[in-house]
């Protein structure tokens, strides 16, 4: 396995991620650059890591943990706040994912069983990454997102009202679509790639309706 590109590759799944993360509950993307391409670059260690020393199951869950100190710590938020802002952004990346790989399978560049660290598996990151910043810039560019976590926030419940609520009820939502549309893809002989992809799509809309949709506003 070529570390080199495989840890760019990976690289650039995490840095999406974090930059759609900081975008959805708006962060600043020009004070936190340098720390989330650092941050990305240590996920993509631990990943090349544990998948050397085959422990590849757990390497997600550690993954998670990094991913919530972080946030934690260096955005100042409580530990609940956390938990969602890094569980949107993974819900989010895994419909990006799912709906490009059935795209991909049902057009042929996805024949068989996905590896890591194979031109298809770069091919696959390049892609999301792409979209994931595409989502980004044009939740940016129409000033989408939630603002009701701060930085050096704590939770509150007052947070859950409107809009808001309706987000954090499609977030699992998109959780169950994800995690089935994976299932279907992985049990079926002839999984029905273009019904799933236009699923997908359908929930990233949605995501993306709620995104625009300026959130009531907290007292």
């Amino acid at each position: 396995m070529d570390l080199f590109k495989f840890i760019f590759f990976s690289s650039l799944e995490y840095f999406s991620s974090f930059v759609f993360i900081l975008v959805q509950f708006r962060f600043s993307l020009k004070e936190n650059a340098t720390k989330i391409v650092l941050i990305s670059l240590l996920l993509s260690f631990v990943s090349y890591s544990f998948i050397n020393a085959d422990l590849s199951t757990i390497s997600p869950i550690i993954q998670i943990v990094i991913f919530l100190i972080y946030i934690q710590m260096v955005m100042k938020v409580s530990v609940i706040n956390s938990i969602i802002m890094v569980f949107t952004g993974y819900i989010v990346y895994g419909l990006v994912q799912t709906c490009i790989i059935a795209v991909f399978s049902h057009v042929g560049v996805i024949e068989r069983e996905l590896e890591a660290a194979t031109n298809t598996a770069y091919l696959l990151q390049v892609s999301s990454c792409i979209l994931m910043l595409l989502l980004s810039f044009l939740n940016y560019y129409f000033k989408g997102g939630f603002s009701f976590i701060e930085a050096r926030s704590r939770f509150s419940k007052k947070s859950f009202t409107g809009k808001n609520k309706g987000f954090i009820a499609f977030i699992f939502i998109g959780l169950f679509i994800s995690v089935f549309s994976n299932i279907v893809i992985l049990e079926s002989e002839t999984p029905p790639y273009l019904l799933i992809a236009s699923v997908l799509l359908v929930a990233l809309v949605i995501l993306f309706y709620f995104s625009l949709r300026r959130d009531e506003v907290v007292d």
